[in-house]
């Protein structure tokens, strides 16, 4: 049976924590004040990257608050298999991509409690974590999505964000997180710089883990703030091969090429690279447009399998100097909701090969 892990010594501060950010997300309180500083001071711990395993695992989106029993027994599934990391996706909304008020809505986002319960699980399971908050959209048209949002106003919005992220960081502190993400894929954001290192230095004095963030494959060059974190952050959906049938040779020499240039900036920027996210659907077309979760085609497994194979013979051995590793994007709790299109390898012929990686052979 799965026991549940919920730290009773820490539910005054966990529901305060909750207050506060849903006082100051709302609007309800001052925006020029969040309400998130007024926490009381965290323990002096620290949880250290050195010594544990390569991180290789997968991510898993916390977005059904119904469903914690399911969550709680995937992850036992996971440490069976071998998984000591996972990556877990919680999300606030916001309108559209004019909107400047963030919030959290209860119908598909966890609670501050049950996010806790479910951190606290892997912890005791010896899985080590990342949290990832994420924004998304509830009304999106064309080619609206979190990474053009241009809210009205920008200072209100980063108010806001703010709260949100210096609430998500005070969780992960208390559920042993090791690795806290302060945004994804927030493209239209990240030219205000300012804003960025000041929620980066405010995040420093809750969380005593590491720190990335999640930039998009083909823009993570024009974020500016990669010194005052600790690991160069990016999903990873390149365009690996245009064929409908490719060898994986084809795909090794492609990836080498795309790899010599983010070895070549990680270098310069003195920081390792971490694929936040990284996956292939299981569709014909994947290692042409891995980034089209709505993809078209037919269900192809063997691209995918292809994908997957590639990628491990390309990333393996490097120094962790360089190279910490890397999230799979994704693992659902039971089973996938559909076959056609799933970025999941549950169930797929893949899923062997993935195991493997995990377990870092």
């Amino acid at each position: 049976m799965v026991r549940r892990f919920a730290a009773s010594i820490l539910v005054g501060t966990i529901v305060w924590s909750v207050t506060a950010f849903v006082l100051n997300v709302s609007g309800m309180g001052s925006p020029q004040r969040p309400l998130t500083q007024r926490l009381a001071p965290l323990p002096p711990l620290h949880y250290p990257i050195s010594g544990v395993p390569p991180i290789r695992g997968f991510s898993m989106q916390l977005d059904n608050p119904r469903g914690i029993s399911g969550y709680l027994r995937c992850i036992v599934k996971l440490r069976a298999m071998g998984c000591t990391w996972i990556n877990f996706v919680i999300n606030a909304r916001q309108h559209d991509v004019h909107a400047d008020n963030i919030h959290i809505d209860p119908q598909v986002s966890l609670t501050p409690l049950q996010i806790h319960e479910v951190l606290l699980a892997a912890h005791h399971l010896g899985i080590h974590t990342m949290l990832m908050p994420i924004v998304l959209l509830n009304h999106a048209t064309g080619n609206d999505w979190r990474g053009v949002i241009k809210p009205k106003s920008w200072s209100l919005w980063f108010t806001r964000y703010r709260a949100y992220i210096l609430a998500a960081a005070t969780w992960a502190q208390q559920a042993h997180v090791n690795v806290f993400c302060v945004g994804s894929e927030l493209l239209s954001t990240e030219p205000f710089n300012t804003q960025w290192l000041r929620i980066i230095r405010l995040v420093r004095l809750r969380f005593t883990g590491k720190l990335t963030y999640s930039a998009n494959w083909d823009h993570y060059q024009y974020v500016h703030f990669w010194p005052q974190l600790n690991y160069i952050g990016m999903n990873s959906y390149y365009d690996l091969s245009d064929s409908k049938d490719p060898s994986v040779a084809e795909v090794v020499a492609h990836w080498q090429r795309i790899k010599n240039r983010i070895l070549t900036f990680a270098a310069r920027e003195r920081k390792p690279v971490l694929f936040t996210e990284i996956g292939w659907d299981n569709l014909d077309n994947t290692l042409a447009k891995p980034w089209d979760y709505v993809g078209t085609g037919l269900i192809n497994p063997s691209n995918q399998a292809i994908a997957y194979q590639a990628f491990v013979r390309v990333w393996r051995k490097l120094p962790e100097s360089s190279f910490v590793g890397a999230f799979i994007w994704e693992w659902y709790p039971g089973c996938k909701p559909t076959d056609y299109g799933a970025y999941s390898p549950q169930g797929e012929p893949v899923l062997p090969l993935i195991r493997h990686w995990i377990s870092g052979k």
